[in-house]
């Protein structure tokens, strides 16, 4: 068995983890979008994107919208000389180094454009590292590569007998290398030489204390984990929980732990509990905070477009993005606003001429060329759907993509088409051509089927069966409608009002707060007397309507009740689960924030806990039969009666 395998299975079989009840692991998004489920690492660059280095797979990289995916095909089969990534590294902010099975490769970020690095051959390239003067260092076939910050060669280092496949530099900035079924090493005068090592175990990776700088953690093949002191060369074991290490671990820019175990499990280690590392689909709160710290934006971005600077060498690509209210480009470190007033925008994309397309929560289309902004009145969605995708294929076509179906609009030939999603549901669209344009220009067939008399017999048995679930939904439709009429008797009263007066016009205001609210309650339970357990509820659920984590969980627990006694008394006093009570409540508070036009949509969705403002979109429309732009302009919360409300608690499409 060739012995480079071992660290692998060193990692697969005794993995050096041990944590202590402060961490907390946490899911990265978007795995199973990944071309290959064996990820050998993961790292975290400079603009904030997260690169995957797969085995089989390739490299693999996740800009908190879509993957891409590098590597060789029919098409490219010298793209990358073995689609087996071992590991990853960035340099200089712009290039990423890539070590495969078969050679080592470096993608520039400019261009995107890939390299193959001669010197390396085609040999196993088992770490890399970047040190702080800029240099690179790989260990391929028993030798060590030192590369300038420009990537270029500067020595080759021979390892002697043993396999290199770990390396390291500490905090004093000493490189230090494991040898496979050996000991340490240490640069010292240009030279590869033998640390003392007393301990006799193989060491499998090298990390620095993060109590102490002056000691190294080195973890063994059945030792544990080992305190080394470079200095003297002594060894200190410990017990495996006072310390944390894994072969292959990386930092994301918030300094959490990003670890790859070999079995396609890969997640993040924290020292407390808190919000997923991001998630959903879009750009959500989570995933937008982080591009904005890792691009040092101003503000959180709800859509970004990236146009790479190609025409001039060494040029920063440009960040396009938009924050609700305007657009701003940010190149070189500095940001500019271009639109100041192009609110709502959910998606943004560039065309090969350089033409900034831009649509919104509403299906508005936009296109921005030579300093003008432009109203696309053919191309935009006549209903309001929200667009939550927009591309460009190869032959200079826009993909509008919407819940429940795509459009096809070609900008050069004025010429539009639509391919709808007949199921229910929520979809993530994934547009991929075989060749150029074919996919879109293939023409409809018409395919006739004449069912036979069996299939008309079940039809019959399925609206027998559909006429018996109306009856049941007629009566729940009832409770459903008392529940609304509630919820109206409690907006806007419910929301916090700015004192103008002294402390006794307060008290008479909370007062009539109070009895509005009892009254509310007698009318949500047919005027059987007052329930409460409902006002807490109600109450609960507004003190945390800026939470968009806040779940049933957590108000069965602030109401003292287990999840299934909440869930029996809510939808015999309501007629709706407890998913659908609370987000009843958000709306009708986001309902009342609208009528008051002082906050945009964006700002309304993220003030009453939507997380995802197409969403809220959807959500709303649904209830109030109105998109939330319109709300406040052409009607409000009062002027619709319970009896004419459109069904809140059905999910959106």
């Amino acid at each position: 068995m060739n012995p480079r395998i071992f660290p692998f299975l060193l990692s697969v079989i005794i993995p050096l983890v041990c944590l202590s009840e402060q961490k907390h692991i946490l899911a990265l998004p978007r795995l199973e979008q990944l071309s290959s489920g064996q990820v050998m690492q993961v790292i975290q660059d400079s603009e904030g994107f997260l690169w995957y280095a797969t085995e089989g797979g390739g490299l693999c990289r996740d800009d908190g919208r879509k993957v891409t995916v590098f590597r060789s095909s029919a098409d490219h089969p010298k793209l990358l000389g073995s689609n087996d990534v071992a590991c990853v590294a960035e340099a200089s902010g712009r290039y990423i180094i890539i070590g495969t099975f078969h050679g080592a490769y470096v993608l520039d970020k400019h261009d995107y454009s890939i390299r193959h690095l001669t010197e390396v051959d085609d040999k196993r390239v088992d770490d890399i590292i970047v040190s702080r003067d800029g240099h690179w260092w790989l260990t391929a076939n028993k030798k060590i590569f030192e590369y300038s910050a420009a990537g270029n060669l500067l020595h080759t280092y021979p390892g002697g007998d043993k396999y290199i496949f770990r390396l390291h530099e500490d905090k004093k900035g000493r490189i230090w290398c494991a040898e496979w079924e050996g000991g340490l090493l240490r640069f010292s005068g240009g030279r590869l030489m033998p640390a003392p090592w007393p301990v006799g175990a193989v060491p499998t990776s090298i990390s620095d204390d993060s109590e102490d700088s002056d000691i190294l953690l080195v973890g063994t093949f059945g030792r544990g984990v080992v305190k080394y002191h470079p200095d003297s060369g002594m060894a200190e074991l410990t017990e495996p929980r006072d310390s944390f290490c894994m072969s292959r671990v990386t930092r994301d820019l918030q300094g959490r732990q990003l670890v790859a175990d070999g079995r396609g499990n890969c997640y993040v280690i924290v020292e407390e509990d808190q919000q997923p590392w991001s998630g959903g689909h879009g750009i959500t709160r989570f995933a937008a905070d982080s591009i904005r710290a890792a691009r040092h934006l101003s503000e959180r971005p709800t859509a970004i477009a990236e146009r790479p600077n190609t025409g001039r060498c060494g040029a920063d690509s440009e960040l396009w993005f938009s924050t609700g209210r305007d657009i701003r480009r940010v190149i070189g470190g500095s940001e500019e606003v271009i639109l100041s007033d192009t609110k709502d925008v959910s998606a943004m994309t560039f065309s090969g001429d350089g033409t900034l397309w831009l649509a919104t929560i509403f299906g508005t289309l936009m296109s921005y060329a030579d300093g003008q902004l432009t109203d696309n009145r053919y191309a935009s969605n006549e209903y309001g759907d929200p667009v939550v995708a927009l591309e460009t294929d190869s032959l200079g076509r826009l993909l509008i993509v919407s819940d429940g179906y795509v459009r096809i609009f070609d900008p050069a030939h004025n010429t539009l088409r639509q391919q709808n999603i007949e199921d229910s549901g929520v979809y993530r669209i994934e547009l991929q051509e075989t060749r150029p344009g074919e996919r879109w220009s293939q023409p409809e067939e018409e395919i006739v089927v004449r069912m036979p008399r069996w299939v008309w017999w079940m039809l019959g048995t399925l609206s027998a069966v559909l006429i018996v679930l109306l009856v049941i939904v007629l009566f729940l439709q009832r409770q459903r409608k008392r529940f609304l009429a509630a919820m109206k008797a409690l907006s806007p009263d419910v929301l916090p009002q700015e004192s103008t007066t002294g402390c006794g016009q307060s008290q008479k205001e909370d007062e009539e707060s109070g009895s509005h609210t009892s009254a509310a309650l007698l009318l949500l339970m047919g005027g059987q007397g007052e329930t409460p357990w409902l006002r807490e509820a109600i109450e609960a659920v507004e003190q945390h309507i800026d939470d968009d984590s806040y779940n049933v969980e957590q108000l069965a627990s602030d109401m003292c009740m287990s999840r299934m006694t909440l869930y029996r008394k809510i939808q015999s006093a309501t007629g709706q689960k407890p998913t659908q009570f609370v987000r009843t409540i958000r709306l009708r508070r986001a309902a009342a924030l609208l009528s008051q036009g002082r906050m945009t949509v964006t700002e309304v969705s993220y003030a009453t806990g939507f997380s995802s403002v197409s969403y809220f979109s959807r959500c709303f429309r649904t209830m109030f039969g109105v998109p939330p732009m319109l709300f406040g302009k052409n009607t409000t919360a009062d002027d619709l009666l319970p009896s004419d409300m459109p069904n809140a608690d059905s999910e959106a499409v």
